[in-house]
């Protein structure tokens, strides 16, 4: 096989595997748990090193939790913005991969750890928000709290719902219902709620588009192969005629 053709296969392979992990994660998994409304708590600071961080998990206790979770292995310590960006919150949830330079965020309504899309720290010249970060290294990009000191007027109330899990016993989840307003982006624009993308949904669409385009190549480089046996072939077969014929006429 070509060499380029043997690199392409290996990609695809590669890629292929990945998009298949990825899947599984998105049927298995989940992007939260249940416990988590519990462990909210509103901060005047979150923890802006790894040292702090550290400190605050530690207090938090979040792995006194984790067996509630379907995944307690992704149950961490989190602090970090809310959806509003007007307050931080310390909450044990699941990590998540946050893209696009975006800050790292928890959604109270959705319960879930997300990048605010209301935030964009990547254009900042100093200690931005790469593409792409775990969540739970949020500190590394203190700006993002920053944020929070620009809002206005925040409006939280905590109620509780009281619910029967599979076994019939009797549980009651806390909830915050939190409301601001004129919320801002870092930029100072008035945007809209419930435009976080989730990330699988990225990886996911993000995998597909690169296994698309490494298909295509592999096709395209095995026609160019397969054209230029054939005309090779083709030559082969013209030259052994023309010295067949120089035999006969000799």
């Amino acid at each position: 096989m070509h060499p380029c053709n043997c690199s392409l296969f290996r990609l695809l392979v590669v890629m292929c595997i990945v998009l298949h992990g990825i899947g599984k994660i998105s049927v298995s998994g989940s992007d939260s748990c249940e416990v988590s409304p519990s462990t909210v708590q509103f901060v005047d600071i979150c923890p802006d090193s790894e040292e702090k961080w550290k400190k605050a998990a530690a207090r938090k206790n979040c792995s006194a939790f984790a067996n509630q979770c379907s995944e307690p292995e992704r149950f961490a310590y989190h602090c970090v913005i809310n959806e509003y960006v007007n307050e931080t919150l310390e909450v044990c949830a699941y990590t998540q991969f946050i893209f696009l330079g975006k800050c790292t965020g928890y959604s109270i309504e959705g319960n879930v750890i997300q990048q605010n899309s209301r935030t964009d720290c990547s254009i900042l010249t100093h200690n931005p928000c790469p593409n792409a970060y775990n969540s739970d290294e949020a500190y590394r990009y203190p700006y993002c709290y920053q944020l929070t000191k620009k809002s206005t007027t925040v409006t939280r109330n905590l109620t509780f719902t009281t619910d029967r899990d599979t076994s019939g016993s009797i549980f009651t989840t806390p909830r915050f219902n939190v409301s601001s307003n004129t919320p801002v982006n870092m930029l100072g624009k008035e945007e809209n709620t419930g435009n976080n993308i989730s990330t699988q949904t990225i990886i996911i669409v993000t995998c597909a588009v690169l296994v698309s385009i490494v298909l295509v190549a592999v096709y395209l480089v095995f026609k160019r192969i397969r054209r230029k046996s054939q005309n090779e072939n083709k030559e082969k077969e013209e030259e052994r005629h023309n010295l067949n014929g120089m035999e006969n006429h000799v």
